[in-house]
């Protein structure tokens, strides 16, 4: 599966609240862009991406920005401006704090997870390092570090977490982090999910340039992955397509 095609102008915007620093709340808007790949495993309309997604709805009962996006894009869905969405990947970080009182929150991200898995087939990612699962996930949602799943004969794999001080929520060594991405980087991968994703010095983008290092040399696949925003969206690396999808909602058809 290949991206050829993502449209400049996003199709829909959800303006939202987000914690800033020094207790500042900051007003952001979130962009949806429609994506096009040059195939679509049969049984499969569309399936969205999207990470970061770190802030509370304006108004109502302040709920996780992830909770609203499943709800907009259902109703999208059902009111019949865009093709059904059969799987949703979500690249981590979808956690802030309910008054937005402090930049960088952790937290229980299952009601966002649930949200999504209740209103669509199926749902797959992977864990930021602001994110805590306290409840239940419904059985359609699966959370990947190091192993795969199939949907539709599409193969999706991923890494959750960030290289990071093991003390610390959602991290790993380098080595436990690379090892787990070889494994998910074999030659049969359609997707790859990554929370922490490279660098791309090319266009002074922010991330990790161990990540950047080991797709130069391994991979095949669609790597999307958030953590470090991008202006950009998309950059061959190596033999891989590397979508950052931080603050960003992707929805991609055929």
């Amino acid at each position: 599966m290949k991206v050829i095609d993502i449209e400049e102008i996003p199709f829909h915007e959800i303006r939202y609240l987000s914690s800033g620093p020094k207790g500042l709340v900051r007003k952001c808007i979130l962009p949806f862009y429609r994506a096009k790949v040059d195939e679509m495993p049969e049984g499969i309309n569309s399936f969205m991406a999207a990470s970061d997604m770190q802030g509370r709805e304006k108004g109502g009962n302040g709920r996780l920005l992830g909770e609203q996006v499943a709800e907009e894009l259902k109703l999208m869905q059902d009111m019949g401006d865009i093709a059904p969405i059969d799987l949703i990947l979500l690249a981590g970080d979808l956690y802030d704090y309910p008054d937005c009182r402090k930049l960088g929150g952790t937290g229980d991200v299952t009601s966002v997870w649930n949200s999504f898995a209740e209103a669509f087939p199926m749902v797959i990612g992977v864990h930021g390092n602001h994110d805590m699962i306290d409840g239940e996930l419904l059985s359609n949602a699966h959370v990947l570090d190091g192993n795969a799943v199939s949907v539709a004969g599409m193969k999706v794999s991923g890494v959750s977490g960030i290289i990071g001080k093991l003390s610390r929520n959602q991290r790993k060594s380098e080595a436990d982090f690379m090892n787990h991405l070889s494994k998910s980087l074999t030659k049969n991968i359609d997707i790859c999910l990554l929370h922490e994703g490279p660098d791309y010095p090319d266009w002074n983008c922010r991330g990790n340039p161990d990540i950047r290092e080991w797709l130069e040399v391994d991979g095949q696949s669609l790597v999307i992955f958030g953590h470090c925003h991008w202006k950009e969206h998309l950059a061959e690396i190596g033999k891989n397509q590397a979508l950052n999808v931080d603050a960003k909602v992707f929805l991609f058809s055929a």
